[in-house]
């Protein structure tokens, strides 16, 4: 999903500031356009909720020491269109496992609003036994709010 960041009327013919593969839409009661410049940076404009920010927060120490993304849960995450590539690049660019999930942690707040729930199914999956049990622990402190 793209964001919309901002909208400009082009001043004419041949004189348009957006580059010529950004959306144009044509106004037809104008003889101008107007361009869309957008962002494809954001995968979705809903967030994780609070309390589901509040859960990974609460459990970050345990999460960053205990789990290690590259054991499945970074390509999970990432098939799922949970972060970017980018981001999945950065996060393998980081020096040490406590350093990958901690970037993973303070990023994904800001993703769409299931990327919580994505997160716990990514460790879920990883088949590690430790993750398994941080899932059911997130798990059991979102229901208990």
């Amino acid at each position: 999903e793209l964001v919309l960041n901002t909208l400009q009327t082009c001043p004419g013919p041949g004189k348009c500031p957006v580059k010529r593969d950004q959306p144009h839409k044509l106004d037809s009661s104008t003889s101008s356009h107007t361009v869309a410049a957008v962002s494809s940076t954001s995968v979705s404009s809903a967030q994780m909720s609070d309390l589901h920010r509040s859960v990974l927060l609460q459990c970050y120490v345990e999460l960053k020491s205990s789990v290690n993304v590259e054991d499945h849960v970074l390509d999970y995450l990432y098939s799922k269109s949970v972060i970017s590539k980018p981001l999945r690049d950065r996060i393998r660019d980081c020096a040490t496992p406590e350093s990958r999930t901690g970037l993973l942690l303070d990023e994904l707040p800001s993703c769409r609003a299931s990327a919580f729930r994505e997160f716990i199914e990514a460790l879920n999956a990883s088949k590690v036994t430790a993750h398994q049990k941080l899932a059911k622990k997130l798990l059991e402190v979102a229901e208990n709010g």
